[in-house]
């Protein structure tokens, strides 16, 4: 875990090479006493040579190196790849920064990936995730506070806000869940989200995960807290509402109407993943009369050689599309893609040649599919994955009165929803001032107030007129 060449250098060679630094003759008691006895200062007094300040202050020219005084700080120390110097008659140790234990370099984000814009990704190293925030934010009111969480694995948490404009309350209620967190050991960001988050019952994300630190910066010039754990290449965002699951970190680098017009597509993308199978079997089943004759006729001829029911029909098409999404992020990513295409073709025209499946189900479910990858954020997506289900089986025994139950109970979840005290229907319910962000990306020069929701405490992002070379 260590660096042997930092030791060899740093540390070894200055105890152990003659020079004038490590070499100590007496001529500074000397000078000393010289200097006393000129002064008619009694010889008594003198002031004894100290063995630690010197070797602090001038035999180690290493660049990070600490004074310990305790065990437990020691070993810690020594398990992150540092080195103790002990010295006899010296009651302090010399905790000494050489480690060298390999880490991967600054990579392009392999699961957040846009066209236009940075193609950074954070890494496993803590502080190469700290050097990439502060270098965008570039501001000497980012402030990364370190905390420590696990007992047995003691794993380094830094919490990064902007001191001039996040609420204090919300860093304080960051750091306060984080101190609070009585458990062995913390390996992943995931496992932080669930520990810190307030609605985990419903399974409905109010944490962001990001891999991304240009959109980790976005978000502190907001006033929000990112919290990075040592180990692990993505950041938590707190606190988030609804419509920053539907953005994407493109939405700035574009222009504003094609950023709108992307942003469209994702929110149609959401109720088609949430309910277009749910719809499908409550038409099918209940409501014939609101589709065309035409296409009543075609999903009927469709399905008269069909022997099973629909409901089995659509659950055994959702879950093989499942099967093959997961079953492709497993294999080797060079045969991933080939497999989920190659597989969905063959087993979908096996399927309808078969007369297990009718065709138009089979249209319905690949919809639906490629609706859930518009969807930025994976746990979100992941969400309305599951909460389809739920909505297959409620168009199926109560048709558009079951979704509508269904969808009245689960607006009702997002509307008591609360992110680390925050709405997370906000800005649209409840609905607050204009100044606020809302669902559509504004024109950059528009942008003039942070989102009142977070109560920054610097409420004005640029004056009323930022493009000055226009006046």
């Amino acid at each position: 875990m260590v660096n042997s060449e930092l030791i060899n250098r740093f540390v070894l060679s200055p105890l152990m090479l003659r020079n004038d630094n490590n070499t100590f003759d007496g001529s500074f008691k000397q000078e000393v006493n010289s200097q006393l006895l000129k002064d008619s200062i009694s010889v008594k007094k003198v002031k004894k040579f100290d063995l630690e300040n010197y070797i602090y202050s001038n035999l180690m020219p290493q660049n990070n190196l600490k004074k310990v005084t305790k065990f437990n700080e020691l070993i810690d120390g020594i398990n992150s790849g540092d080195c103790v110097l002990f010295v006899d008659t010296v009651p302090v140790a010399f905790d000494i920064d050489v480690k060298g234990f390999k880490q991967r370099g600054v990579e392009p984000p392999s699961n957040e990936i846009i066209i236009k814009g940075p193609q950074e990704a954070f890494v496993e190293n803590i502080r190469t995730n700290t050097s990439l925030l502060r270098r965008i934010a570039n501001n000497e009111n980012l402030i990364i506070e370190n905390l420590t969480v696990g007992t047995i694995s003691k794993t380094k948490v830094a919490v990064c806000y902007m001191r001039d404009i996040a609420n204090p309350s919300l860093v304080e209620e960051v750091k306060y869940r984080l101190n609070n967190l009585a458990l062995d050991s913390l390996n992943s960001t995931g496992q932080l989200e669930q520990l810190i988050e307030e609605n985990e019952e419903s399974g409905i994300p109010s944490l962001l995960s990001t891999e991304r630190p240009d959109k980790c910066s976005k978000f502190l010039m907001q006033g929000r807290v990112v919290i990075l754990v040592n180990g692990n290449p993505y950041a938590i965002v707190a606190p988030v509402v609804l419509i920053d699951f539907l953005s994407s970190p493109e939405d700035t680098n574009l222009k504003v109407v094609f950023a709108n017009f992307l942003k469209g597509l994702r929110f149609l993308a959401y109720f088609i993943t949430l309910l277009a199978p749910g719809i499908f079997i409550a038409v099918t089943s209940f409501h014939q009369e609101i589709l065309p004759t035409e296409l009543l006729f075609s999903i009927l001829s469709s399905r008269e050689n069909v022997p099973f029911p629909i409901i089995f029909e659509l659950l055994l098409m959702e879950i093989s599309f499942e099967l093959i999404r997961e079953s492709g992020l497993r294999v080797p990513s060079p045969i991933g893609a080939t497999l989920g295409i190659v597989g969905a073709l063959i087993l979908g025209d096996a399927a309808v040649s078969a007369h297990i499946v009718s065709p138009i189900l089979i249209i319905v479910v690949a919809i639906t599919g490629l609706s859930s990858f518009a969807i930025p954020d994976f746990t979100f997506s992941f969400h309305l994955r599951i909460y389809r289900f739920i909505f297959i089986f409620l168009g199926y025994t109560a048709g558009f009165l079951g979704i509508g139950l269904g969808l009245f109970i689960y607006m009702n979840i997002l509307c008591s929803m609360k992110s680390f005290g925050v709405n997370f229907t906000s800005p649209l319910t409840p609905s607050l001032s204009l100044g606020s962000n809302g669902f559509f990306v504004k024109p950059a020069w528009k942008q003039e107030k942070r989102a009142s929701y977070i109560a920054p405490k610097k409420e004005e992002a640029q004056p009323k007129i930022s493009k000055k070379w226009e006046y």
